[in-house]
């Protein structure tokens, strides 16, 4: 093999490894048949594009529900006998999620 297909091939191999990965989903589905036995399809679904102002709300929305849980709970930290790290809680059911 000559030294200019080796430079084609590590720079169709480097362009290959640079693209961005794609991101989406498989989906699979096989029938069966006495008379025509499995047939499978697959199809290849595009994840939805993303809202941004809409991510930035539930990130908001998910932060004050966080700092309501620790205001009500109030955790800290404590460790058994083994060294373990274990939360304690200033009101029942905090450890289920209970904020209220």
């Amino acid at each position: 093999m000559s030294d200019n297909m080796k430079i084609l091939y590590a720079i169709a191999a480097l362009t290959l490894l640079s693209t961005s990965a794609q991101a989406w989903q498989v989906v699979e589905r096989c029938t069966s048949s006495k008379f025509y036995g499995r047939v499978c399809t697959t199809s290849y679904l595009d994840d939805p594009v993303r809202n941004e102002a809409q991510d930035q709300e539930d990130a908001k929305a998910r932060r004050a529900s966080i700092e309501k849980w620790e205001a009500f709970c109030k955790p800290k930290r404590t460790y058994d006998n083994e060294g373990v790290v274990r939360l304690v809680y200033a009101r029942k059911g905090c450890e289920f999620g209970r904020s209220e």
